[in-house]
């Protein structure tokens, strides 16, 4: 015997709860699991989301990774639908996005939907197979390297000369 306990069939996202709390414990952020994972993820989806996010990259760059956050923690921390507009509306507004309604308005536009095309079309032209990914130049070579999962931010920090102390570093 291997010595390894395999749990099969796993439940869907049994594996991905846990990995997501792990990570929740060590950023010291709020999680709350998905009442009902397979309506969350693979029904409802996430366009209307993706797209406000692809309006807000065009529109408020600088906000992008706030946003992003409140969208998360909409999902994982308070177990709420992030494709309500009304969630959006308050996500984009806890980001300190100005101007809400007009975000709102761009995401229903087909600028925001070329721009989500176009993110989607760089990510599988990168060869995207997951999130997070990361693609860096590194500033020696100029050669560009792809990163695939939280786990390699260690490694990115290094092709950047950068040294990762972690999510907590010391103070």
């Amino acid at each position: 015997s291997s010595g390894i306990n395999a749990e099969w069939p796993l439940r869907p996202g049994s594996l991905m709860s846990r990995d997501l709390q792990r990570a929740a414990d060590m950023v010291n952020l709020p999680y709350k699991p998905l009442s009902n994972f397979a309506e969350s993820l693979f029904i409802r989806g996430s366009v209307p989301t993706l797209k406000a996010l692809a309006a807000c990259q065009t529109t408020h760059p600088d906000l992008m990774e706030e946003f992003t956050r409140q969208c998360w923690l909409g999902l994982y921390s308070r177990d709420v639908d992030i494709t309500d507009e009304g969630n959006i509306r308050d996500f984009a507004a806890a980001a300190g996005i100005p101007d809400v309604d007009r975000l709102v308005e761009l995401s229903r536009g087909p600028e925001a939907r070329q721009q989500l095309i176009d993110n989607t079309t760089e990510a599988i032209a990168s060869k995207c197979f997951g999130a997070p990914w990361y693609t860096v130049t590194n500033p020696s070579t100029g050669r560009t390297e792809k990163f695939f999962g939280q786990d390699r931010v260690e490694m990115l920090g290094f092709i950047l000369g950068k040294k990762y102390e972690g999510v907590s570093p010391p103070s």
